[in-house]
């Protein structure tokens, strides 16, 4: 099942309580908060299987940001992962790089005490220089559609700042902490005006579809990636980047080019 998803906002009033565990719809008669839509599957979220009525915020408006949650082609997983990089992002690279595949990294700006994006510059020039999708996942990880749209502004702009001085580019993918808001207007209007095209979800449910990981958490480097990346292998898939498996090669699709990567200063 392979599909693409422009969802909008529309004013939700519901008698059905707020899930607490994600799962939505008729038979666990819960709703969706943030923002969300409840599939046809009953879980909440950016899902191009479409709305159940009631229970979450159905609609489709032609704004231009496209929901991406499956890979176009056949067999082809786009391995993604999230809040990083960290110290052992590097050996993540050399075990992609063994297998010549090319994933997506949804990087954080400072998501917690002891990491801040500053301190990876060069881990973050790597996963680029080699090919690599890198794509935004705002500067500290909140839920995006419980905060004002000034704090909507803050974490998109900071993060963006980052990129620019390490990269001299700006993604225009960008994947919400927990997949949450993709319907938020304050998102979605930010996200327009600073050219943004794509929300970049997940789906586990089908043959052609997303990992979500997070190199953040070093078992994932050091376990878990290896025993997919064989299995994967194993059962005739290929890799590619979430841009790459939905046909979206030309890199100006990938990244807005705002300038050169700068020089370590004080305001990094």
């Amino acid at each position: 099942m392979n599909f693409l998803c422009i969802l909008a906002q529309f004013n939700n009033t519901t008698p059905y309580p707020i899930t607490q565990d994600g799962t939505c719809g008729v038979i666990v008669n819960k709703s969706c908060g943030n923002f969300d839509c409840c599939s046809t599957n009953g879980y909440c979220g950016g899902s191009s299987d479409g709305c159940q009525e009631g229970y979450g915020y159905c609609g489709i408006i032609h704004d231009g940001l496209t929901i991406i949650d499956s890979c176009k082609r056949e067999k082809t997983l786009a391995l993604t992962f999230d809040d990083g990089p960290r110290p052992w992002s590097s050996q993540l690279l050399d075990e992609l790089k063994n297998h010549s595949i090319k994933a997506t990294f949804f990087v954080n700006g400072h998501n917690a005490l002891d990491y801040c994006i500053y301190d990876y510059a060069d881990i973050i020039r790597r996963i680029y220089n080699e090919g690599h999708q890198i794509a935004h996942h705002t500067w500290s990880h909140p839920h995006m559609a419980q905060v004002s749209p000034e704090e909507v502004s803050y974490q998109m702009h900071k993060l963006e700042i980052a990129f620019i001085k390490i990269l001299g580019v700006v993604p225009r993918f960008f994947r919400p902490p927990f997949g949450e808001g993709i319907n938020y207007e304050a998102l979605r209007t930010y996200m327009i005006e600073q050219e943004y095209k794509y929300f970049a979800l997940w789906d586990v449910d089908t043959n052609d579809f997303q990992v979500l990981n997070h190199d953040r958490i070093r078992t994932t480097v050091e376990e878990l990636v290896p025993f997919n990346i064989e299995n994967a292998l194993n059962l005739g898939y290929s890799f590619d980047t979430v841009a790459g498996c939905n046909g979206i090669y030309n890199r100006t699709d990938w990244y807005n080019v705002v300038g050169k990567p700068q020089q370590n200063d004080s305001t990094w």
